[in-house]
């Protein structure tokens, strides 16, 4: 489980921490920089993945020329705050190992300039908790003329790794996804080559589940026009945009219990009196999404309601065969009815209570912040930025002086459609400067 989010220089943020929970709300006016922080979990996925920094910020395509990846919004130019030359990101996650649940911290560096032909990792670690020192520290050292002097410090198991002029891509691919699947090591001060194996497979071990915990993540923008389209029985795997609804829908669908609490929800999300799925094929054999109601009448994927696709698309997400371990929703109310939005919530609360499951989102629905459980409230984050300045910050709304009584007397979403939160910030802000 991911706990929390450091941005050092990245986007809108010079310096500024995310606490995470099961669910955690983000909200703030439009440019506060909650898209910023969606783009600091793809980049820390981007990782994962094993790409270079360059396909990370960039894009990244397959030997067959097909688009793998869409790069950070704005590319190099944008990706630092204020045109500087180099960024951080630091995220904190729980693991399970031995049977102990630890805590992870993975830092990560990058430089930018135009002097040089990429982007590069100047400084990357990783720590665990229960360890006296570090997993690993990397700080490369490039020579342009001879590519590679790339060192990597990994003090606890007495290994080094060094790379030579015929591996020049390990200054721009993380040493995370090296050691955890293709670094080769060398001993010092370890004579015994038996224990110089056993540590190297527990480095990669531990490397391992930090890729894990970065890296089953997805990002969904719904889109009900993609949604509509039929798709090939097999194709089980939902895309960001809500592509492939009508297969995932279908194989949902092949176990009855499943499709039941389906059926529940669709019934309790929308006026539809929704009694059953099925999935007609077309000449070319694709499938198409068709709801039956208790009346008779069907509904395919291509006549239903924006707000009813969008209701669907979470379902096939939160409820799924291939479910991701954390999702990224922005403003997840977007077509739903405002009354229909506890129920929304009700979901995604229910699903991350067994912590198999983390759920960040945007809104701006000040509706939706009333119906937030006390646990979900104290992560609920306000993204601002003061008067005309570039700098976004972050703060537990709860943390906010007065906010916890005036939210249990008049709600959170009074404070949100009041200007109320930005307004505090700006008042506390103006006090701490004229006090120091």
């Amino acid at each position: 489980m991911l706990k929390s989010l450091r941005l050092e220089n990245f986007k809108s943020f010079k310096n500024a921490e995310l606490s995470l929970g099961d669910l955690t709300v983000l909200v703030g006016t439009n440019a506060s920089g909650k898209s910023n922080i969606r783009d600091a979990f793809r980049f820390l996925h981007g990782i994962s993945r094993g790409y270079s920094i360059a396909e990370i910020i960039g894009e990244k395509y397959g030997e067959g020329g097909e688009l793998q990846w869409r790069g950070i919004r704005g590319g190099t130019k944008e990706i630092t705050y204020c045109g500087t030359d180099s960024f951080a990101i630091s995220v904190t996650f729980s693991i399970i190992y031995n049977g102990n649940e630890l805590d992870m911290n993975y830092h990560i560096e990058i430089k930018l300039k135009s002097s040089e032909p990429f982007p590069r990792i100047v400084f990357e670690k990783l720590t665990c908790s229960g360890f006296e020192k570090p997993i690993f520290e990397s700080r490369p050292i490039i020579n342009w003329e001879r590519i590679g002097t790339h060192y990597i410090s990994v003090s606890f198991f007495n290994i080094w790794s060094s790379a030579n002029e015929n591996q020049g891509l390990l200054n721009y691919i993380p040493v995370l996804w090296q050691v955890a699947t293709e670094t080769s090591f060398e001993g010092i001060n370890v004579d015994d080559r038996q224990i110089i194996i056993s540590r190297a497979r527990e480095l990669r071990e531990l490397c391992d589940r930090a890729l894990i915990a970065i890296g089953n993540m997805r990002f969904l923008d719904l889109s009900p026009d993609l949604m509509r389209l039929p798709t090939f029985a097999g194709q089980n795997i939902l895309g960001d945009r809500g592509e492939n609804l009508s297969s995932v829908m279908l194989d949902i669908c092949r176990d009855e219990t499943r499709k039941a609490i389906l059926l529940d929800w669709l019934q309790a999300l929308t006026p539809m009196d929704a009694k059953d799925f099925d999935f007609p094929e077309d000449f070319t054999g694709k499938v198409l999404l068709r709801i039956e109601e208790a009346s008779g009448q069907k509904t395919t994927a291509y006549s239903a309601s924006d707000g009813t696709l969008r209701f669907l698309g979470l379902l096939a997400a939160l409820l799924g065969n291939q479910r991701s371990r954390f999702y990224f929703f922005e403003e997840p109310e977007n077509g739903i009815h405002p009354n229909r939005l506890s129920l929304l919530l009700q979901l995604m609360e229910q699903e991350v209570t067994n912590g198999s499951m983390q759920i960040v989102i945007t809104t701006h629905s000040p509706l939706l912040l009333n119906f937030l459980s006390p646990a979900s409230l104290e992560y609920a984050s306000l993204i601002y930025r003061i008067g005309d300045r570039a700098e976004s910050r972050i703060t537990k709304i709860i943390d906010i002086s007065n906010a916890r009584e005036i939210i249990a007397n008049d709600g959170l979403s009074s404070l949100l459609d009041s200007g109320w939160l930005e307004d505090a910030m700006y008042f506390l802000e103006d006090e701490e400067v004229q006090n120091a």
